[in-house]
């Protein structure tokens, strides 16, 4: 049976996943028993207020539930070695959309508002989300129910911005080619219409919507110069919630020098986009054929370091992972990594590229967890403290999630023996 991993639980710029080795508890020792025949996935889906969202749509590998009026969701699935793609979503909120490579239980899942406005579907609609400067022209009669069918009344059309850190997905991506690379952002949307009777709407066949996607302002607000001399690849991408890969699109994007202007069209239905992904998810992304990938390790650190107060869930520790964009912009992002998790994947990354990492400690945590706090990279020396720069190193074997040579995702054993292709090596380690 393999190794259980887990993903972290914030999507970031590049990919990040945690591997388990640690000893389960009662519930998990039940599930390992039946773990040949099934993966369990369970926990609630929440708004930025801590209020549930009801029927909120929950898929892993293909199998959907939603959630209930606390906003609960529990489901199973098939095992998969090769992991679950796990995707939240609901009209009007930003979908959540994540690779795991394990049973994840009583999770927490927050999904942002989106900027909504009121249409009427019949004539032609301009929708401008000030805050982010996204922009989409509706033209009239373009919307249709996923049967094919005209909204019944007013429509409820909703932007979700993405930077870096919101991203659906872990910027695998699969090229015009067939090619799987991996993606850099300078701008990303999902788009979404609901009628009055609740349908999720998609574009007719063949009709077109236009949106101008400016660089986030976490990336700088500014084109990477590569983009516009083209000397990096840049083409749009649309999400594949079912998969999660980004898939290349032909969008006639036009580039300047603060964002970028593209074309949606809608297709046949019964075509390969899921209706209940609505107008989709699309990002403007800088290709990367040759990414690097870094293992992050937490070797021996006590438990009252993530849970000095023994609630449930515990808090766990904060890692914060930053690096430097192609347009010369510094961004950080946060997320929470459990006493289960023996180590991270941090993968999909630029190759050879600068790197920093800081831990830091939950409220009540007893002094010595960041007074003996030691950070060391190899290549490279231990450093006392909470905070550690680094070099991502270089290219691995391939985008997305690190394989073992045998081909298969990495597991505990494999960073242990230290079989798998990724050129930098981060210890956490304290002691009391």
């Amino acid at each position: 049976m393999m190794r259980r991993s887990a993903l972290l639980l914030f999507p970031v710029l590049f990919g990040l996943a945690c591997g388990e080795g640690t000893a389960p508890s009662s519930a998990e020792e039940l599930q390992a028993g039946s773990a040949a025949l099934s993966a369990v996935f369970s926990g609630r889906v929440l708004d930025a207020n801590n209020q549930p969202i009801v029927n909120a749509r929950v898929t892993v590998n293909g199998i959907s539930r939603f959630t209930n009026s606390t906003g609960a969701y529990s489901l199973s699935v098939t095992e998969s070695p090769t992991g679950y793609v796990l995707d939240i979503r609901k009209d009007g909120y930003g979908p959540v959309n994540k690779l795991q490579m394990s049973s994840q239980l009583s999770q927490v899942y927050v999904l942002r508002k989106a900027y909504t406005q009121l249409i009427r579907p019949t004539v032609n609609n301009v929708i401008q989300d000030l805050p982010s400067g996204i922009r989409v022209d509706v033209l009239a009669n373009t919307l249709r129910t996923a049967t094919g069918s005209l909204p019944a009344g007013s429509v409820m059309f909703s932007i979700v911005p993405h930077g870096p850190d919101t991203m659906p997905g872990d910027f695998t991506a699969r090229n015009a080619l067939g090619q799987t690379v991996a993606l850099e952002t300078v701008g990303a949307v999902t788009l979404s219409a609901v009628d009055s009777q609740g349908n999720t709407l998609v574009l007719a066949a063949g009709a077109s919507m236009n949106v101008r996607l400016p660089v986030p302002a976490a990336l700088g607000g500014t084109m990477p110069a590569c983009v516009l001399d083209g000397s990096c690849r840049t083409v749009m991408w649309r999400f594949n919630p079912s998969t999660g890969l980004w898939i290349e699109q032909s969008a006639s994007p036009q580039f300047s020098s603060t964002a970028t202007t593209f074309r949606i069209t809608g297709v046949r239905q019964g075509g390969t986009i899921d209706p209940l992904d609505g107008l989709g998810s699309w990002n403007t992304d800088i290709e990367k054929v040759n990414p690097s990938c870094s293992i992050i390790q937490f070797v021996n650190i006590p438990i009252s370091c993530y849970n000095p107060l023994n609630t449930n869930p515990e808090p766990g520790l904060t890692v914060s992972l930053s690096q430097t964009s192609s347009g010369g912009a510094v961004w950080t992002s946060s997320g929470t990594v459990r006493s289960s998790a023996t180590y991270i994947a941090q993968y999909n990354l630029p190759s050879n590229a600068p790197l920093q990492l800081q831990v830091a400690f939950p409220a009540g945590a007893p002094p010595y967890c960041a007074s003996n706090l030691t950070l060391s990279a190899a290549p490279g020396p231990a450093i006392p403290g909470d905070t550690i720069s680094y070099d991502s190193g270089a290219p691995a074997s391939g985008p997305g999630y690190p394989k073992d040579p045998d081909g298969n995702p990495i597991d505990f054993q494999d960073v242990f023996d230290g079989n798998h292709t990724c050129s930098s090596h981060i210890s956490i380690q304290t002691h009391p």
